[in-house]
């Protein structure tokens, strides 16, 4: 939804009628993006309200999902009770802070004398009142717990803030060694141990026998779509859809779930204001998809959704959806021209410097050239390509392509960039080496670079990531491009059978792109 004087997009959550009375002065520490929003529940609140702080309705979607998904487990203590932490617990969290504080600045870390007065502040703290502790290192809690959507008892509140505020000291005292030119071996991350948390299980009224959960429908076609290649980003929709059904029946029994149900529940979306394309691009195709897999696996017997459709509304379209030369050369001096500053993270500014030059010369996703690894370039018989593989991440029907470096790209210094650059990923930090990990920092990354772009090309017209793909098939026509070697460059897939024998060469794109010109942009006024 929107509100009235703002242009964040919000998100708004009834609080479920069986916690109402125990939700009245809970502070909660809802994840939006980077940031923790933190809202004390009024004790006659009946829903929670917040910004997703993002005016862009594809990254206020995936914030709402990690608030839904927070706000759930924060319900579910309230029913069972606060947790109690255990002593091995408490260090893990902590330990969690310290590396995410040393992750943070570790490359670049400034001044030592900086990090030496930021430990004399926090020993200050720490040897001040419960107060004083709480101001300076409760927003790290609440950043931690948030992560991992716990709700803890008061007793461990002042145990982790303690813990956290030690934690943050050292982490300190580390950096301020970074800055002074000692990397040796970190003696301190080791101490931590792992974070072990009990398997959340979710109490729900019983079923009758042999029923099946909506939930679970989302989870057993997860197994075996995993195993077939599909994307984590299917499996996050369909999941939600499922999620959202079971809330708004009121139940979890997948057999019990009617087509009136599925033509309410569409409704019901309407009235939130949630777009059409999302409905008819997510919520029943995903509703249906599980259905049919349940009844393919015997586990349900009909599919409420089949039949279940919205009428269609054609957009209007007031201008073409590729940037214009203006948008195009104002982004890419953007681009050519940021300088890292301040605390900003050296992969990110890497990012914003390179991912949009990126996206010009190859017409690639934004998020496919986010997720670029040191190992996806080479040089082979005189040609730098590029791999874009579903090895790094995210790619869309799981294909990968080759596609060789423009020439600016190549006198811009970009294969030298990348010879210098660590092993892994050139433009996103992950912290952990899990597929989520690596989800939540390519989300991140993206969406910082369409902010970055956002800056300079304002109309909402045209989308930052597509803009550069529809600008990329223009040019390509104009310089005399073959159809299906354009195709092969960015990846779309041509209807025509006869594109689809041979092979399209690195050799023949490599020539194609020597044809493509070349964007000239204006140097800085007041370099």
């Amino acid at each position: 939804m929107r509100r009235k004087g703002s242009t964040f997009i919000q998100f708004r959550k009834r609080i479920p009628k069986d916690v109402i009375d125990k939700a009245g002065g809970v502070t909660l520490a809802i994840p939006v993006g980077d940031e923790v929003l933190h809202i004390v529940v009024g004790d006659k609140a009946t829903e929670i309200t917040g910004s997703l702080r993002t005016r862009d309705p594809r990254e206020a979607k995936e914030r709402q999902t990690v608030a839904l998904a927070y706000l759930d487990s924060a319900w579910q203590s309230l029913r069972e009770g606060p947790k109690r932490l255990t002593h091995k617990q408490i260090a893990a969290l902590a330990g969690e802070a310290y590396n995410a504080l040393v992750a943070t600045f570790e490359d670049d870390p400034g001044s030592s004398e900086t990090w030496k007065q930021i430990i004399q502040l926090h020993a200050k703290a720490l040897s001040g009142d419960h107060d004083a502790r709480e101001k300076w290192f409760g927003p790290t809690v609440d950043q931690t717990l948030a992560k991992h959507r716990l709700i803890i008892d008061n007793d461990s509140r002042t145990a982790l803030i303690d813990a956290v505020g030690v934690s943050l000291s050292l982490a300190s005292v580390r950096l301020a060694q970074n800055a002074e030119g000692d990397y040796g071996p970190d003696t301190i991350a080791p101490r931590y141990p792992p974070l072990e948390l009990p398997k959340e299980t979710k109490t729900t009224k019983p079923l009758p026998n042999g029923s099946q959960t909506i939930i679970g429908l989302a989870e057993g076609w997860w197994r075996e779509a995993k195993a077939a290649g599909r994307t984590v980003s299917t499996y996050d929709a369909y999941s939600r859809a499922a999620r959202l059904l079971s809330e708004f029946v009121g139940h979890d029994d997948a057999r019990a779930v009617t087509q009136d149900d599925i033509i309410a529940f569409k409704d019901h979306r309407l009235s939130q204001g949630v777009g059409l394309k999302t409905i008819t691009g997510g919520d029943l195709p995903g509703i249906r998809q599980l259905y049919a897999w349940g009844m393919a696996n015997r586990k349900v017997s009909h599919n409420p959704a089949d039949g279940v459709k919205v009428a269609k509304v054609k957009k209007k379209r007031v201008r073409n959806p590729e940037f214009s030369d203006e948008e195009a050369g104002a982004l890419l001096a953007h681009a050519l021209h940021h300088k890292r500053t301040g605390k900003a993270s050296e992969h990110l500014s890497n990012a914003k410097r390179w991912v949009p030059w990126l996206c010009a010369y190859t017409g690639a996703r934004v998020g496919e050239m986010v997720q670029l690894r040191k190992q996806d370039l080479r040089a082979e018989a005189g040609i730098w390509i590029i791999k874009i593989t579903p090895e790094a991440g995210t790619v869309k029907d799981a294909e990968f392509r080759e596609v060789p470096l423009h020439p600016h790209l190549i006198e811009q210094g970009f294969p030298e960039f990348i010879s210098k650059a660590t092993d892994g990923y050139l433009f996103m930090k992950v912290f952990g080496d899990t597929e989520e990990a690596q989800r939540a920092a390519w989300r991140t990354t993206k969406n910082r670079v369409t902010d970055f772009a956002r800056e300079v090309v304002t109309d909402p017209e045209v989308q930052p990531n597509h803009g550069w793909r529809h600008k990329f098939r223009t040019v390509a026509r104009e310089a005399g491009i073959s159809r299906d070697i354009s195709f092969s460059i960015t990846g779309h897939d041509s209807k025509d059978e006869g594109d689809k024998y041979g092979t399209v060469t690195n050799k023949a794109k490599a020539a194609a792109l020597a044809k493509y010109p070349r964007y000239e942009v204006k140097p800085l006024e007041n370099p």
